[in-house]
């Protein structure tokens, strides 16, 4: 368990160290326009660009069928398949772009200015769509394969490179807003020509010298559809995710820029620890798909119980040093005086959301391995909700404690959603789902 959570572990937190980066060198510039106009644009983006993370799953899940099934052929297909995908879907996000930037502001209330540089912020970050969704595609092929030290090289690439590029433009050049676009887009450009460059020694592995691709298969209908609708519950589930999410951004926007950057600051505590837990969240996909794929409910429920206690521990040990660092954190992030006394009273809120949520990640581990996308979907929708009126209702009677206090009840509503589906997932692990994915 251990084995595939750590290395998980430090693979995922270099990508909120991403964003965090971004803010602290925007940050620096002690206003908090083109801070809360970083969040604004950032979240327009995530918004669009995140709900296509199926790339990520269904590379991950069919790669690893293809080299269990030892068809060294299909492994390479499906990074190939993956990549043309995501190649196809950032085309079509690239036309669109004038309509999804005017629907992403429409969304929030910033004032004229940050929603102005909101928009230079997408307009330059859109471009690197396609080295963000084949990125997608690449993480995806190594976890599959359990090429974890592939993985976390692929994302140090990309956290290294984009916080040089960071430190570059904006306090380097003085570029801004457009400049933490810039560096974002062209760290994960970068990121992408090195793991393709990962990838290409894997495939010469796989493949064998003389190696050339079978366009054809890949192009095929049948096993693109496969690809697509193999991940649609997970797409929807993802969609209405990310839109709480953005919702909480909304709710923020509605209460001064301010406030709004003092939330972008302190959504690092929780990005951070939420893709460090996810480490045990990916460790329970695992051990979990494999328990249910034998039948072994036992085994299941060992590998489900034993992630989530580690993860309940990392999450207290996340939380204790988050409420003890908050201070020291919120002054690396920003530099505006307004921002760090308004970011420090609702850094508890921030601290303890690692254990708020911890279970609810867990669950989708179990939830993913156990290949039950639908009830994920089903417990996302009941959750959702309840908590976007729940979060309107606190923000208008408590502020932005509301806000803060209505992720908590998110996060945990996820969590008790997903649980009452429990029995039932053990149970279909030695029932008719187990014996059909066994041919039987």
């Amino acid at each position: 368990m251990l084995a595939i959570a750590l290395p998980v572990a430090l693979s995922n937190v270099t990508v909120p160290l991403q964003g965090a980066v971004d803010v602290a060198v925007i940050g620096a510039l002690a206003s908090e326009t083109p801070l809360a106009a970083v969040g604004l644009g950032a979240q327009i983006f995530a918004l669009m660009i995140t709900v296509f993370n199926f790339l990520q799953i269904g590379s991950s899940g069919l790669a690893a069928q293809a080299l269990g099934a030892g068809d060294h052929g299909r492994v390479v297909n499906t990074l190939l398949r993956a990549l043309v995908l995501a190649g196809c879907i950032a085309a079509l996000l690239i036309l669109c772009q004038g309509g999804l930037r005017w629907a992403g502001l429409a969304l929030f209330e910033g004032s004229a200015e940050a929603e102005a540089l909101a928009g230079a912020y997408f307009d330059v970050r859109i471009w690197a769509a396609p080295a963000e969704l084949g990125n997608y595609a690449l993480m995806g092929w190594f976890s599959g394969q359990e090429m974890t030290r592939r993985l976390f090289q692929h994302q140090l690439v990309v956290s290294l490179s984009n916080i040089a590029l960071n430190l570059l433009f904006v306090l380097g050049f003085g570029w801004g807003v457009e400049g933490v676009a810039l560096a974002t887009g062209l760290a994960h450009g970068l990121g992408l020509a090195y793991g393709l460059w990962l990838a290409r020694r894997r495939v010469s592995a796989l493949a064998g010298p003389g190696w050339r691709p079978d366009w054809p298969r890949i192009l095929r209908r049948d096993e693109l559809t496969r690809m697509m609708s193999l991940n649609r519950d997970l797409f929807i589930r993802t969609l209405l995710l990310i839109g709480a999410f953005a919702w909480m951004t909304r709710l923020g926007s509605l209460q001064g820029d301010a406030t709004l950057a003092a939330n972008v600051v302190l959504w690092q505590f929780f990005q951070c620890s939420a893709y460090m837990l996810d480490g045990f969240a990916i460790a329970a996909e695992t051990l979990v798909g494999q328990a249910y794929g034998a039948g072994d409910r036992r085994a299941l429920r060992r590998a489900a119980v034993a992630t989530s206690i580690w993860s309940g521990g990392l999450a207290a040990a996340a939380s204790v040093a988050l409420l003890l660092a908050s201070g020291p954190l919120i002054d690396l992030l920003t530099a505006s005086p307004e921002v760090r006394a308004l970011a420090r009273e609702f850094a508890p809120w921030a601290a303890l959301t690692p254990l708020a949520g911890f279970a609810a990640f867990q669950l989708d581990g179990v939830f993913v391995g156990a290949a039950q996308a639908r009830w994920m979907r089903d417990a996302m929708l009941v959750s959702v909700a309840v908590y976007v009126p729940a979060a309107w209702l606190a923000a208008e009677a408590f502020g932005n404690h509301g806000v803060w206090g209505a992720l908590h009840l998110f996060l945990m509503l996820r969590a008790l959603a997903l649980l009452r589906r429990y029995d039932a997932l053990e149970g279909a692990a030695s029932g008719p789902v187990a014996a059909a994915r066994h041919g039987g």
